[in-house]
Order: structure tokens, then C-alpha cells, then sequence
């Protein structure tokens, strides 16, 4: 019983993502939850387009390439879009496409999965924004500037990228590192332990974003994934049968994304993947 109390503590987090783009809105309260909280400048209009940098956009789609989608019948969703925090082939020896080609080691894939992104070691070079497959990293043409009393909001705990540097969604790693302090301070030591909601889902009105540990089978994300509803951006390969896939993943290295999509429109989970 004590060994496998500890080789469940062992275990190391995984942490994804859910989202159900039936509940979601595109309210886009998730992106201003997620802009406040990593300090990236907002805008009021338009004006300032060449400027905008955000790590989650809130894409629309329509079913409009269906020709037999006319008034009344045009259905329209929206699709919360960041980092896919992809893990390559193999979980365990994760490789985004993205880590691969950095040369001086400013992203990188931590034991818990997360793929970071060290704006203050960033050299600007974007290799890693051309092999990203989900255009999720974005560059800093300009010196970020706050508007207002937007400034004395900073967060302390996340650092203002300069122009020139590449930036993305940590999933808020921050927050876990916060939480990581607090049980040290009350001595737990496991990290295992540490829980973490990141801002975009703690912002959700509509409860369309889920967030846990894809290593727990019981976690909530866990089970979502596992639906029939469940899918992932542009990855058609998860459609495969076991031996095609095998064949394809022995040629080349997969994105295998952690975040995943939840509908019930098929129209909706067709575009997703491109089909």
C-alpha cells in the first residue's frame, strides 16, 4: 500500500485543456482575463491593430463553405485559440516543433508539460513563431503601452516583454508557481499536489473551459478528452486507424496537442479539421 502511495505522488502532472465551444459565446471575457493577467496592453479600437499582441483569440467560424448553408440555416460558433502546449509523439520525451528549433533555449518543456516561453532570454530570431502549427506565439514589433491607470494594474509576478521578443500562452505557470510558495510555506513539499486554475478559465462565465491534469484519470479534463465530443485543432491524424498512425508518427513528429475541443455540431468539428 505505501508503494503505491508513493509512486502515485510520483506520478507526475500533465496539465490540458477543455473547451466546449457549445457553451462558449465568444463573450471574450477569457481573453481580457487572460491580458490583464499576463500584462499585455489593451485597446480600445482598431487603431492600434499593428500593435495587438494577444496569447488567446477568440476566433469566429461560420458553416458558410457548406452551400447549403443559407438563411435561416448559417450557424455560427466561436473557437478560444492559444497555445496548444503540443507534446509531439511521445508524452513522456515531449517535442514541440516549436523547442526544436530555438537556439538559445528560451522555450522549453517543463515536468509538467507546460511549454514556456522566456521572453528576458528571447533573441527575437522567430524561428519558433514560423514552426509553430497553430500561429500561437506572437512578436513584439513595438514597445508595449498601457493606456490609462492600466499600468498601476501590472502583475507583479508576470514580466513586461520588450519589442523584439517572442511571447505566448504559459498556461499561467505563474499562478502555479504562487501556489507552489503558499503550501511550501506550509510545508507541504509535494509539488504533485499544487492545484492551479489558469486566468482564462477562472474568467469563464459559461464554464466552457476545464483545466487539470490529463495524467488523472479521474480529473474532469481527463474524462472530457475522452468523449466522443472531443477533438483537437488540426490534427487529423487522431482519426487514424492505430497502423496508419504508427506509420505516419515513424516519418515525422506530430504536434499532439493538450488542448481539446468538445461540440456536437458536426459541421463545427469537420472545419476543425480541415476535413
Amino acid at each position: 500500500m505505501a508503494q503505491e502511495k508513493k509512486k502515485e505522488s510520483a506520478m507526475k502532472r500533465r496539465w490540458g485543456m477543455a473547451i466546449d465551444l457549445d457553451k462558449c459565446t465568444g463573450c471574450g471575457q477569457c481573453q481580457v482575463a487572460c491580458s490583464q493577467e499576463n500584462n499585455i496592453p489593451l485597446f480600445e479600437d482598431d487603431s492600434e491593430l499593428l500593435k495587438r499582441v494577444v496569447f488567446l483569440d477568440v476566433m469566429k467560424v461560420t458553416n458558410d463553405r457548406d452551400r447549403a448553408a443559407q438563411y435561416p440555416n448559417v450557424k455560427t460558433a466561436f473557437i478560444p485559440k492559444m497555445c496548444q502546449q503540443c507534446s509531439g509523439n511521445d508524452p513522456k520525451n515531449p517535442k514541440p516543433p516549436c523547442v526544436s528549433v530555438c537556439p538559445v533555449v528560451a522555450t522549453d518543456v517543463g515536468d509538467d508539460g507546460v511549454v514556456s516561453q522566456v521572453w528576458s532570454r528571447c533573441i527575437g530570431c522567430r524561428y519558433c513563431q514560423a514552426s509553430c502549427p497553430y500561429e500561437a506565439r506572437q512578436f513584439n514589433w513595438w514597445k508595449p503601452e498601457y493606456e490609462g491607470s492600466f499600468k498601476e494594474s501590472l502583475n507583479p509576478e508576470v514580466s513586461v516583454a520588450s519589442r523584439g521578443t517572442i511571447v505566448k500562452c504559459t498556461f499561467c505557470s505563474h499562478i502555479w508557481k504562487r501556489e507552489r510558495d503558499k503550501m511550501l510555506a506550509r510545508g507541504v513539499k509535494d509539488i504533485n499536489a499544487v492545484q492551479y486554475t489558469p486566468a482564462c478559465v477562472s474568467g469563464c462565465p459559461t464554464g466552457a473551459m476545464v483545466f487539470g491534469d490529463l495524467n488523472d484519470p479521474a480529473s474532469e479534463v481527463s474524462r472530457l478528452a475522452k468523449t466522443d465530443r472531443a477533438f483537437r485543432l488540426v490534427h487529423t491524424i487522431d482519426t487514424w486507424d492505430e497502423a496508419k498512425k504508427k506509420e505516419a508518427q515513424a516519418k515525422k513528429d506530430y504536434p499532439n496537442p493538450k488542448v481539446y475541443y468538445l461540440s456536437s455540431q458536426q459541421w463545427l468539428r469537420d472545419m476543425m479539421r480541415f476535413k
